[in-house]
């Protein structure tokens, strides 16, 4: 019995665990590419006669923004400069992803006549976007300080001059609702600081640059959905939607980077 009590003293400490920083890296990348908060359609109506055939070109118009539609930490000069800069970007950022996936896209310049032929028209307004507090997102999360963006948005054929719209389409959508900092030091975190820093990490990457690029995604999609749907193009190239309250359809993952702005 002795020599038993003895072999359970003599019990060896479990060895330390390292991390290496690359681990943390990845864990910060994971967390942002499955924890963050999503962009989906809602809405989505088809109008008339579908067009006959993709376009030559497809035109983008930046979309209108509505002063009263944006709740962010900016006033007077501040704020015109702000949501120049936001319509101009979403604008980029459609042209780059229907140029990928359907047809050369351009942003058709504020007051250009539009063009008359084969061609489409890409045009919307924003109807809300809340800046929302990266502060917050990255201490607490869980949707604390979250950002949100809605657009409206409308497609239009050229093929008669006059903008016949035949797709319309509502977005909504946000981030945020990775976990904070603290939730590292919870029983369901990972108890670490390394755990904290990862996951503040990926309320910090967060934000509206990344709303505007999965708002473009999601246009971009839904369009491709109505184009395999009429027979514009092959079931292969087509890209599918997030529908609002339906599980997002199984499809090549279109990943997005960051920018440092809000």
């Amino acid at each position: 019995m002795g020599e038993q009590i003895q072999q359970a003293l003599n019990v060896k400490p479990l060895p330390m665990i390292s991390l290496h920083p690359c681990s943390v890296v990845f864990s910060t990348l994971i967390l942002f590419l499955t924890g963050c908060a999503s962009v989906s359609v809602s809405n989505i109506n088809s109008k008339g006669t579908p067009p006959g055939q993709l376009p030559a070109k497809i035109f983008v118009q930046e979309f209108t923004a509505p002063t009263k539609s944006f709740r962010v930490d900016r006033s007077n000069r501040e704020l015109d400069s702000f949501i120049k800069d936001q319509r101009r970007e979403l604008a980029g950022e459609l042209v780059r992803q229907l140029s990928k996936y359907l047809a050369p896209a351009k942003i058709l310049p504020e007051g250009s006549q539009v063009p008359r032929g084969n061609f489409w028209l890409v045009s919307g307004t924003y109807a809300r976007v809340n800046q929302g507090s990266r502060l917050l997102r990255a201490g607490i999360g869980f949707g604390a300080g979250g950002t949100k963006m809605e657009t409206r948005t409308q497609i239009a054929d050229l093929e008669k001059g006059k903008p016949r719209v035949f797709l319309s389409l509502l977005t909504t959508g946000g981030s945020g609702l990775t976990p904070g900092a603290w939730a590292a030091f919870t029983p369901a975190g990972a108890f670490s600081w390394p755990g904290a820093i990862a996951n503040a990490g990926g309320g910090v990457l967060g934000g509206l640059s990344i709303d505007r690029k999965r708002t473009a995604r999601e246009i971009t999609a839904t369009l491709s959905e109505y184009c395999f749907q009429h027979r514009l193009i092959p079931e292969r190239l087509a890209r599918h939607p997030k529908k609002l309250g339906q599980l997002p359809s199984l499809q090549r993952p279109d990943f997005i980077i960051p920018n440092n702005s809000h």
